[in-house]
């Protein structure tokens, strides 16, 4: 007969598995379920780290407290919001209304304007299933999404003050989540926390060099080819660059589709402006920022994104890059190296301190003979 207590055993280890397998199931389903408002807290930590970068700075250099340096640094954001509307706001409105109603505004516009280029009919699918069937419904559904402005609106304001109070004393709400896991775990938690703040503080800086870049140098081109509105495809170009590769391609889609309307000279114009811009940006610039912060790689980053956003709808493709920011450092640092044991650098790790000691004089000295005593 088997040992009863070997069986037992086995039972027991069976039982623990699948009890593992179970509630990791259930946390899949509960993450799903409360995807929405996660995804709203994680916006809402990547307002602290904005408020945490300015803030920072004026804690180390000014005998201000901590909490009063995250006032100054929300006020100091609002006020150069409200600056930029105050100087250009004018400006960027009239733009934004023009470009409006320079583009096309429904998919019949579309059809007929494709239609006229060569082989549009095959390109634009003149029965309504083809390309410009699906512009149909991305614009019906553009409508829908219109509808849901007061609960953006609603959302926008939540994330800012929840953004505000995480910058206010972010080590409350770490170790507070912290403290759930076993204590053996906890130093190594604090370790991934503070690591993951720190790259995620480096990429936000870089990517908001990159946005204002990208955004300066497109409404300069535009406005040298001489397409109109040249202030607002600035921005909406600079505004999609947070969003890396596909918000490049994105915001080329409405300077193309006003140049194509001006003949095949001005397009092909817009066209190497925007390629001349995404190039520099994506081989000058955007490299030279990721070596300071965190260098993703770039087929990873396309394919998180598109499964960020197919996941998550247009949400997961706003907050996709730093979450592939926060992935990117806990899985090297959690499991490359605490786990497996290997020898790699993790983006936004604080570099140890070299050993400096200075060996004593007398070891750089030739030592004397020892004498002997009938010496």
């Amino acid at each position: 007969m088997p040992n009863s207590s070997v069986t037992g055993g086995d039972e027991r280890r069976f039982l623990r598995r699948a009890a593992l397998v179970l509630a990791a199931l259930a946390a899949v389903y509960l993450f799903w379920q409360l995807s929405g408002p996660l995804l709203l807290a994680f916006g809402a930590v990547i307002v602290a780290v904005l408020l945490r970068t300015i803030a920072d700075p004026i804690t180390r250099r000014t005998p201000l407290p901590d909490g009063v340096a995250v006032l100054v640094a929300a006020l100091t954001v609002a006020a150069l919001l409200a600056a930029a509307i105050w100087l250009f706001g004018s400006v960027i409105a009239d733009q934004t209304q023009e470009l409006v109603a320079n583009l096309p505004t429904s998919a019949a516009e579309l059809q007929s304007m494709v239609a006229s280029w060569p082989f549009g009919d095959q390109i634009a699918g003149l029965d309504g299933s083809g390309l410009i069937g699906g512009a149909g419904g991305l614009v019906g559904r553009v409508g829908g999404y219109a509808v849901g402005t007061l609960g953006v609106i609603t959302s926008f304001v939540l994330l800012i003050v929840a953004g505000v109070f995480l910058a206010a004393n972010p080590r409350t709400y770490r170790d507070g989540l912290i403290v759930l896991f076993p204590p053996d775990r906890r130093p190594v938690l604090r370790e991934a926390a503070d690591t993951t703040g720190r790259a995620l503080k480096a990429w936000l800086t870089g990517q908001l060099v990159d946005m204002v870049v990208v955004g300066v140098l497109t409404g300069v081109g535009v406005a040298l080819v001489g397409l109109p509105s040249p202030l607002a495809l600035g921005l909406i170009a600079g505004l999609l660059a947070f969003v890396p590769i596909v918000g490049a391609i994105a915001g080329a889609v409405p300077g193309l589709l006003l140049a194509a309307q001006g003949g095949w000279e001005l397009m092909g114009w817009t066209l190497l402006v925007y390629v001349v811009v995404q190039q520099v940006e994506g081989n000058l610039i955007y490299p030279f920022i990721q070596k300071r912060a965190v260098e993703l790689p770039p087929v990873l980053t396309m394919f998180g994104i598109l499964a960020f956003g197919a996941l998550f709808g247009f949400a997961g493709v706003l907050v996709a890059a730093p979450l592939l920011v926060v992935l990117f450092v806990n899985v090297r640092l959690l499991y490359l190296r605490k786990t497996l044991g290997e020898d790699i650098t993790v983006p936004g790790e604080v570099a140890k301190p070299t050993d400096r000691r200075v060996k004593p004089a007398s070891s750089s000295r030739p030592r004397r003979p020892l004498r002997s005593a009938e010496e």
